[in-house]
């Protein structure tokens, strides 16, 4: 997770997800489209190299969600 809803800001959540399986990838962005519907979700999909390449992850600031759902 990402982006302003990590300091209680913004009325969206922002999401990385971060897979080796393009297919899979492109599997779940459908599944995910159908929760963005009814849910205020802003998803990034990547591959382990695009996020090492950008450096997305630290330059973005992204916490894992099970780090978020250990501290609830």
């Amino acid at each position: 997770m990402f982006g302003s809803s990590l300091r209680g800001l913004g009325e969206d959540y922002d999401i990385l997800i971060i897979g080796s399986d393009r297919k899979r990838l492109f599997e779940l962005k459908k599944e995910i489209s159908v929760l963005k519907k009814q849910l205020p979700l802003d998803v990034l999909y990547m591959t382990p190299h695009e996020a090492k390449e950008t450096d997305f992850v630290k330059l973005q600031g992204c916490v894992a969600l099970q780090c978020l759902l250990a501290v609830s």
